[in-house]
């Protein structure tokens, strides 16, 4: 109670993702456009730089000595051909593998976040999906961005709402989303302390309809408002629900705003 009436009630203050020479539609390379390359790879990425996208998604998580790299599952056995935890290896014992490709061996590396930062952090609004769940990482992972002076092209995603409210409280500079925000959740925003409040809302393409919508137009929300699912399928239909913010599936017809 003590939380909540410190955080205020409604909405905190609106944040947008914003790129000069930009439209209002932003689109995040979902890991990098994947059509001939290893997702989340340096090539993929590369990939969605020459196409113009301004906005890239990738997802994180942390070896067995502690580096921070870009990867999916929680296990090697898809990308790697290796039925192990990614827990389990180091960076070194990763790298000397390379990524797996629609059941081919690749040229590509698994990537580090510090190599991502490096050679990218300038050209991308990068989205983390941060698929690990300890504050301890979620500091590791701020230290690294605020080293590579990073942290105003960043939004950290998660699906536990514990660890945003923690960045939240701790972070106050950075820029969160929610993941999972599907439509039925609305309920739970109103719950939220202020304070503590994501900066963006996520979920998936498949589970966002006009009521939501609605919802978020009542409530001055639908700018915060991320989905991701999106392919040649859907994406004239997000755009027609008013949606701006996009992690979307590459395809050769995509013109990218």
């Amino acid at each position: 109670a003590i939380a909540y009436l410190a955080g205020g009630i409604g909405n905190k203050p609106g944040r947008t993702l914003t790129i000069r020479n930009s439209t209002d539609t932003l689109l995040f390379a979902h890991r990098g456009i994947t059509l001939g390359y290893p997702e989340n790879s340096r090539e993929a990425i590369l990939a969605a730089k020459k196409r113009g996208y301004k906005a890239l998604e990738v997802d994180i998580r942390k070896t067995a000595d502690g580096k921070f790299v870009l990867f999916h599952d929680e296990n090697y056995s898809r990308l790697l051909g290796i039925d192990t935890a990614i827990s389990q290896l180091t960076l070194k014992e990763i790298k000397e593998f390379n990524l797996i490709m629609d059941k081919d061996t690749t040229r590509s590396k698994v990537m580090t976040l510090d190599e991502l930062l490096t050679e990218f952090r300038n050209d991308f609004i990068i989205y983390y999906d941060l698929k690990l769940k300890y504050f301890t990482d979620a500091d590791e992972l701020v230290l690294i961005l605020e080293t590579h002076d990073a942290l105003k092209r960043s939004v950290i995603a998660s699906t536990s709402a514990p660890l945003i409210f923690y960045l939240e409280y701790h972070y106050p500079i950075l820029t969160t989303a929610l993941e999972g925000f599907d439509t039925g959740k609305e309920w739970v925003y109103r719950f939220i302390p202020n304070n503590l409040k994501p900066d963006f809302l996520s979920g998936f393409a498949s589970k966002i309809d006009e009521k939501q919508v609605e919802w978020l137009k009542k409530h001055d929300l639908l700018h915060t408002r991320i989905v991701y699912g999106v392919d040649s399928t859907n994406y004239n239909t997000m755009l027609t629900l008013g949606l701006k913010n996009m992690i979307i599936d590459h395809y050769p017809e995509l013109v990218i705003p």
